[in-house]
Formats: structure tokens, sequence, C-alpha cells
């Protein structure tokens, strides 16, 4: 089962940071426990039925990363962290701010 597929979330383990993927095209097969891509060393969260894009080696289900969730069909995410002209800023449903405005405001 090599190459890119997507599948969902059957269980998630935050304490190592794995999953278990199923594809339901495959007649329900289920992976075997799959180290989760961290972005810049920050760990992403999985809930069960999460909709996961997993890059699989050829060597068997057993070996491969699950990249993470995306976004389709204007699913968009409520959160967001980017990087723009420098900075990296924090933005979810009650607005944005940068890591500098952060810091700014516990210093003060």
């Amino acid at each position: 089962m090599d190459g890119i597929r997507v599948g969902f979330v059957s269980t998630y383990d935050e304490s190592t940071g794995t999953a278990v993927v199923y594809y339901p095209d495959r007649c329900h097969e289920v992976t075997d426990n799959l180290p989760i891509f961290s972005p810049f060393g920050l760990r992403q969260a999985l809930q069960k039925g999460d909709t996961v894009l997993v890059l699989h080696l050829s060597n068997g289900q057993e070996a491969g990363i699950v990249i993470g969730t995306y976004s389709s069909d204007g699913d968009v995410p409520a959160a967001g962290l980017s990087v723009k002209d420098g900075n990296l800023i924090l933005k979810d449903s009650s607005g944005s701010i940068t890591l500098k405005e952060i810091i700014a405001k516990c210093q003060g």
C-alpha cells in the first residue's frame, strides 16, 4: 500500500503522537499505529473521523506517516497559524495577534 492515500482517523493517541487510519474504499482496511507529522516541531491534534492525508512507504501498511488533515469544499479550519513579513500570527474566531504582541502584553 505505497503512495499517498486519503483516509479517516480511527484512533488517535496523543501521548505517542500516533494514529490508526482506516480506508473505507479498501474494504475498511486499517493501518497499524502511524506517526503523525509535526510541522515545525508542533504537534497536530487529531480527532476520530478526521479526514487525513497519509504517505505510505513501499515496505507495508505499518510504514507510513500521517501528514495531517486538510481543507476541502469550504471546510476551512476555525483557527490558524501563519507567518507574514517575519511575524508569527495566531488567528481564531476572536481575531488575530502576533507573537510579538503576546510577548509585549506579558511583559507589560
